[in-house]
Parts: structure tokens; sequence; C-alpha cells
């Protein structure tokens, strides 16, 4: 008897074989995959220079940041309080969203009908899309913003299903989260209205669930809000000067074609899936979630957007594309599609993995950028913000020389006498700079840094008095305006790095105070 329940008990449970295998049970594989991804990148890259942005946020807890909302940096204080400083445990949590997105997209696919196969086709197209790769890499409000769009997708998906109350209200506090998260989120809501609008679900509107998941938006995002108000409303600042230094660099036909690229294997899932909202008979009562990507998408054209504003939509798209593909293979009995779209997709992807993850040492890496640069034309992913071709991605370059560049500063910091070192302050001339600085400085016995980019602004030039400035970023004319003698610090070159070669300098006997300097930086904060 005493056996025979061990083995009924193993036999029902989780260890079965039945369970084992079951749709959710390989659908947590890959998102357990995912989840181990970003601690296998090659050591030659380190933090992202946002990075430190927001681990320097969380030094600084406030309702909001001059070019964020304010969780990213809730994130980064639990993440170095549960786990410490390191590089892999700044990146536990994109993991963890990333393989929740995964999770969430194979969720959709079943709450449309799909079946196994449909559930796992739909995560590994979100596994092996490079664009998700880079973006469930790094500690930034990106990672977060896909968990929470997908979520809201999801919850968008069951209320058209079930017009559940709880799920209005739960969608509510999604799309307040992701608000606090990142102001794109705006463009789930702005879909979601337009999908209502022009389907019959729009009877919808006169649900008081509607309304007052409205009311929860609002409640959660309500101290932000207040916050943008008391200083002016920076996100409009920031915005404008967004437009008019990147975004013009942005064409439509390119904005257009890196939608393809940024997960070209799978692009043919989610034109399918497109399909299978807009038009097919089966997505009939999910046409409100086609609309929600072109109603974002001719918003972007319209207005101006990074091409990777439309990341988020995706996987809301793979999971339908998927469900359709399923439902043509059962009906046609083609069942040696399976294995061939699957591999399609990881062989393809596979030998492109390197532009969205930084497996390789920095020469090698080069090597094969180069490699496809001149062969197969991949010139968008190695395309700079200034519209510039360079031998890595910029989210790569923007990782590389960091301590390097610090052990600089304090080499030249360290040149001062202990009389000077007294009041002396680091300046930097950009968030990332500063970021490193404040990271790396314990190492090499540096005092805080101050800067006037990004939120660094709002916390001034702590108690230094200006009268000597260690700078960093900052050109000798510059500096010239606001010091009588400016001396040449230690140099720092790091090939690759975006940082390559800024200069140093020790800046001394200030024209002005510290108090006025800092009003005339004012107009350079973004």
């Amino acid at each position: 008897m005493k056996s025979s329940a061990k083995f009924t008990l193993k036999g029902r449970g989780i260890f079965s074989r039945k369970y084992l295998l079951s749709d959710i049970a390989l659908l947590l594989y890959l998102a357990s995959t995912k989840l181990l991804i970003p601690f296998i990148t090659n050591r030659d890259f380190a933090f992202h220079r946002d990075e430190f942005l927001y681990m320097a946020l969380g030094e600084h807890l406030a309702w909001g940041y001059l070019t964020v909302p304010p969780s990213i940096a809730v994130f980064a204080n639990i993440s170095r309080w549960l786990f410490g400083d390191g590089l892999m445990a700044i990146r536990f949590f994109p993991g963890l969203t990333g393989a929740l997105t995964l999770l969430l997209t194979g969720l959709i696919a079943r709450e449309l009908g799909g079946g196994r196969f449909a559930q796992i086709l739909s995560g590994v197209a979100y596994l092996f899309s490079i664009v998700y790769m880079q973006m469930n890499l790094f500690l930034m409000p990106n990672t977060f913003e896909l968990f929470y769009f997908i979520l809201g997708a999801y919850l968008f998906i069951r209320i058209l299903k079930t017009d559940e109350p709880k799920s209005w209200l739960l969608l509510g506090m999604v799309m307040g989260l992701g608000l606090l998260n990142k102001y794109t989120m705006l463009l789930f809501g702005f879909g979601a209205a337009v999908g209502l609008l022009l389907s019959p679900h729009r009877s919808h509107f006169r649900n008081k669930w509607l309304w007052l998941s409205v009311l929860v938006v609002l409640v959660i995002w309500l101290p932000n809000l207040v916050w943008q108000h008391n200083q002016g409303w920076p996100f409009f600042e920031h915005m404008r000067l967004l437009s008019e230094r990147h975004l013009a660099n942005v064409e439509p036909a390119t904005f257009l074609l890196v939608q393809v690229l940024m997960n070209f294997y799978a692009a043919p899932v989610w034109f399918i899936g497109i399909y299978f909202y807009l038009i097919s008979a089966e997505g009939k009562l999910y046409r409100p979630v086609g609309w929600i990507y072109v109603s974002i998408l001719l918003a972007l054209l319209f207005l101006g957007g990074k091409v990777y504003y439309m990341a988020p939509a995706y996987p809301m798209l793979f999971a339908a594309g998927a469900v359709a593909i399923e439902t043509y293979i059962k009906r046609t009995r083609r069942n040696w599609l399976k294995p061939t779209i699957i591999g399609f997709i990881i062989a393809g992807s596979s030998l492109m993995i390197p532009f969205g993850l930084p497996l390789f040492s920095l020469s090698t890496g080069i090597a094969y950028n180069d490699f496809w640069l001149k062969n197969m034309g991949m010139n968008e992913a190695l395309r700079w913000e200034t519209g510039e071709l360079h031998e890595l991605p910029q989210d790569w370059a923007d990782m590389l020389g960091w301590q390097e560049q610090v052990a600089a500063v304090a080499e030249t910091y360290h040149s001062l006498s202990d009389e000077d070192k007294e009041g002396c302050a680091i300046f930097a001339a950009n968030y990332g700079e500063a970021g490193a600085i404040d990271y790396y400085g314990k190492r090499y016995g540096l005092p805080k840094s101050i800067s006037h980019n990004a939120s660094y602004w709002l916390w001034g030039y702590r108690d230094y008095n200006g009268e000597i400035l260690v700078t960093i970023g900052f050109g000798e004319k510059f500096l010239s305006r606001f010091y009588d003698k400016i001396e040449p610090g230690a140099e720092f070159n790091f090939p690759h790095a975006r940082e390559n070669g800024v200069p140093i300098f020790i800046a001394r006997r200030p024209k002005v105070p510290l108090e006025e300097m800092w009003k005339v930086l004012e107009q350079y904060r973004f």
C-alpha cells in the first residue's frame, strides 16, 4: 500500500511524464532559458551607460526624474539590496521580466485557442528575436515596458472574451504601473481605445468597469503627474529635444524596414498574426488587438519615434500568428511544417544572435560584425542614433571602457594636493560618466560626482564650492568660459568605446560662482 501510494503520487504529480511534457511545462522550459540569457554575455562588456544612471536614481528615490518615471529607480534599489552591486545581480530583473514576457506570449496563444505547437512557436519566436535579447539584457525601463505591455494585452484579450470586471481592474493596475515605468504605455491605451472604437466592442465604452479601470490608472499615475507639474513638465522638453537631435535621423522607410529586421526570421509569424487579428474569421472577436498594433504604428510614423518603440507590440502578434499557423497545419495535415518552421527560426536567428547579445570577445565581435556588414548588408544593426555606421552596435560600444575611464579620473584627482582635494568636485559632462564615477569611485577613493546632465541636474552641485574641479567630457574652450586656469589631466583612450578619448581637465580659479554656472548649464541638461 505504501509503495503504491508513492507511485500514484509520482504518476500524478509535477514529476509525472504527462506534466513534464505539458504545454505549460514546455513554456516554462523556454522561459527558464530566457531567464539565463543575461548571464552568458562576454566579460569584455560590462555595464551600459544607462544602467549607471538608473543605479544612481536608486540612491535618490523620488516620484519622478527628468528623463524617466520613478519605478526603474525602485527596481535598481531592490536589485542592489537583494543581490549586491555586481553585473549579474543588476541583470537579474531583466532576465526575470524577459522570462515572464515569454510565458505571457505563450499564454496569449493559449487564450486565442492555440494548442501546444502554437504556444511553443510563439515562445520560440520571442526567445530568438534579436530585439528582445537586447531589451531583456539591461536594467532599463524597456525590459519592464515589454512585460507591462504584454500583460496588458493578455488582460485585454481576456476582457474581449469574458468581459470580467476583475480583468478591467487588473488592466488598470497594469497600465498605471506601466506609466510609472515608461510613458510609452500611453500608446497601449491609445491603441486599445482605437481598437474598441473601430469594432463592435465599442459598446464597452458604456461599461462602468472600463471607466473604473481608467480611474485606477490615474490614481496610480497621479504622484508622478504631480511631480511633473511641480517641475514644469520636463517630459515635453525632453521629447522635443529628443526629436530634434535623434529622431530626425529616422526616416519612415528606415523605421518600417527595422520593424522586420529586429525579429527577422520570426517576422513571417507576426505578419500572419496581423492577418489573424484583422482579417481571419477565427480572429473576429479579437479585432481590437490588431488595431492596437496598426494605430501605434501609424502614430509613431506620424509623430516620429525610435525604431524600437514598436517592439512591445510584436509578442501579441507572434501568439496570433502561431495560432493561425497551427490551424492551417491541422487543416492540411502538414505536420512536417512544425519542425520546419521552428527549425527555420532557430537556425536563421542563431547567426544573428551576436547582434542581440555580446557573446563574443571584443575583437571577435568586431570581425563578425564586419563580415555581416560587407557580405550580408547588416547596416542598420551597426548604425548609431547619429546616423553613422560603426564597428559595433551602439549599445555594445556603450558597455566599454567605463572602469578604465574612472581610473584615469582617479589618477588626475589623486595628483592634487590634500588641500586641493578638500573641496574638489568631479564634474562629468554626461550621466554615463557621472554614474560610472559614482559606481566605481569607492574603489579609487573618489568623492561623489556632479553633473548637469539628465537627472543629475536635479541633485545639484552637492556641497562643493567650485574652487577646483576635475572635469571629464568637457572641452577646454567650454571650461574657459567659467575658469581662468585649465590644466590637462590624465589621458583616457579605449578604442571602440563610445566614450573613447574624452578629455580630462583640472579647472582652477573660477570666473563665476558655481551656483551661477549651474544656472547657465540648465539649458544643457538634456
